[in-house]
């Protein structure tokens, strides 16, 4: 298995990663999916639970992290995901982010 792989949370029960499809589809999978190692599956999923962590059911709209600083670590986060993500499944896999798409998800 190869190709592009995209890191992007999603709300509650995803594991922020999706392989995408020759029309640009995406396809949600875990990283036993896609062969992660246990430690990078697990730092993933804490990434995913800091996330999860700032949804607010009752106003989706109201869903956000608590300050600029939070975020910023979050999204820093989330770029050294990618990359670790990259070098373990290797060149022939084209891996890459959307760590903002969640926000237009929300009607303001």
């Amino acid at each position: 298995m190869s190709g592009p792989v995209l890191v992007a949370p999603e709300w509650l029960g995803r594991s922020g990663l999706w392989l995408i499809d020759a029309k640009g589809r995406r396809k949600p999978v875990d990283a036993d999916d896609l062969g992660l190692s246990d430690d990078l599956a697990d730092r993933l999923e804490s990434w995913m639970d800091m996330f999860d962590a700032i949804y607010d059911e009752a106003d989706e709209a109201a869903s956000d992290f608590a300050d600029e600083a939070e975020r910023a670590a979050w999204e820093a986060e989330g770029a050294a995901l990618v990359r670790a993500i990259a070098a373990e499944l290797g060149p022939e896999w084209d891996v890459t982010q959307d760590l903002n798409g969640w926000r237009g998800k929300i009607s303001r």
